[in-house]
């Protein structure tokens, strides 16, 4: 599929947040040491966005319910800021067996994108567009909104947990960063905010992850089990590697004990000799993508897909939805969207969607704002493809060049035209 910039932002916002993360293990775990890696992780957030010519990132997260893995996410992506491209390779394994990967190549003309096992490269066109002079596929965290008063209300919460010292020197120059705590040197305000957190992350699995990220619910008795990390500081002060570890424990509904443990493996190598071509589409199947910018009065018209379930064994289709282009001139769009459920499918599926919407064409991310069913208010975009259209929900801006997509569980963003006979 085509959508190569959400999913470079998606694996800057997991790097970032893995930074971020690392910050808070500093807090908890290294005492007098702290200062010294929140200053490392800090450097490095800032070479990452601008300072290393070029350079390569590995990621792992792995995410369990008790011995079993949920989900397993991999990437491996290399960023040449000199020359303004990068390149990510990602590969994320359910505990149901199913997989899926995703291949992305960026720089300033243009993107090519590859989805799973498939033989077709989708290649997005961005000559046109000034504001791609200015991409970059990691943006620094710590400038992000709101990022120093998480760090104060971090430092607040963790207290004198700082004296759980374990900094070391290296005899290679930097320095070796470890730590751990066990359920009973926790803060209670820390398991407050855990039990908070971990309630809210189920629930929306459950509703937004499909059947292969489904969770039995922690009802009661949340608290933090176990925390571990460690992180190494190379001689030039940047971190290179950073694993952390954190277990969660607690009480389903039927009073059963469950374990939720969130891994992290973070590694960054190969500093100043990382390569990055594009890839060869000699012999391949390749589909031109518009960028962001291209509705033109010929997308006026009706564009559908199908609401489809599993249920019972068999796929189901229970219902229709529609996007309506009803009106382009001078940049300004205006349409409609709605899902219609057929009779007798309304208890599986919660909340049909049904809004107007208008919008300016303005910038590489022209977003507009509708209601949901339940009042709330949201972001929606549009891509463009030959004969299709992308519709995004529920996007939320992280800053002026990038975003993330919540979708709902089972939605389709792919709609195709509907033409009279």
């Amino acid at each position: 599929m085509k959508r190569s910039k959400k999913r470079m932002t998606a694996l800057a916002f997991t790097v970032g947040a893995s930074l971020f993360i690392s910050t808070a293990f500093a807090d908890a775990l290294l005492g007098s040491g702290y200062d010294r890696l929140k200053t490392s992780v800090k450097t490095t957030a800032a070479q990452m966005e601008e300072g290393m010519d070029n350079y390569t990132v590995e990621m792992l997260v792995s995410i369990k319910d008790n011995d079993r893995t949920l989900v397993q996410m991999s990437n491996v992506m290399k960023e040449d800021q000199t020359k303004r491209m990068t390149e990510n390779e990602s590969v994320t394994q359910y505990g149901s067996g199913k997989s899926e990967s995703h291949y992305i190549y960026s720089d300033v003309k243009q993107s090519i994108s590859k989805h799973g096992s498939e033989n077709k490269y989708y290649v997005t066109d961005y000559s046109d567009d000034p504001e791609r002079e200015m991409y970059h596929m990691f943006d620094n965290p710590f400038k992000q909104q709101g990022a120093q008063e998480m760090e104060k209300i971090i430092d607040a919460m963790i207290g004198n947990l700082k004296e759980h010292v374990q900094a070391e020197e290296r005899a290679e120059g930097g320095k070796l960063y470890s730590g751990s705590l066990s359920a009973t040197q926790v803060p209670a305000i820390v398991n407050a905010v855990s039990s908070f957190g971990v309630k809210q992350f189920i629930r929306d699995q459950n509703r937004h992850g499909g059947p292969d990220m489904k969770v039995e619910e922690i009802e009661s008795d949340i608290f933090v089990k176990k925390v571990t990390g460690t992180a190494i500081e190379n001689k030039a002060g940047l971190l290179e590697h950073l694993t952390g570890e954190i277990i969660l424990s607690g009480k389903d509904k039927n009073g059963a004990q469950r374990e939720f443990s969130l891994q992290v493996v973070f590694n960054l190598s190969q500093i100043g000799s990382t390569k990055i071509a594009a890839p060869n589409l000699a012999g391949s199947d390749v589909e031109t993508v518009s960028s962001y910018n291209g509705l033109s009065a010929k997308h006026i018209g009706t564009y559908k897909n199908n609401i489809v379930i599993e249920k019972d064994g068999q796929i189901v289709k229970i219902g229709e939805r529609s996007l309506q282009i009803s009106k382009i001139e001078d940049k300004n769009v205006s349409g409609t969207y709605k899902e219609t459920i057929k009779p007798g499918f309304e208890a599986d599926y919660d909340d049909p969607y049904e809004f107007s919407f208008q919008y300016k064409h303005s910038g590489s991310m022209p977003l507009f704002t509708y209601t949901t069913p339940t009042g709330k208010q949201e972001n929606g975009q549009i891509h463009i493809s030959s004969g299709k259209l992308y519709l995004d929900l529920g996007v939320e801006k992280m800053d002026e060049h990038s975003y993330r997509s919540n979708q709902r569980q089972n939605y389709d963003q792919e709609f195709n035209r509907v033409f009279e006979e």
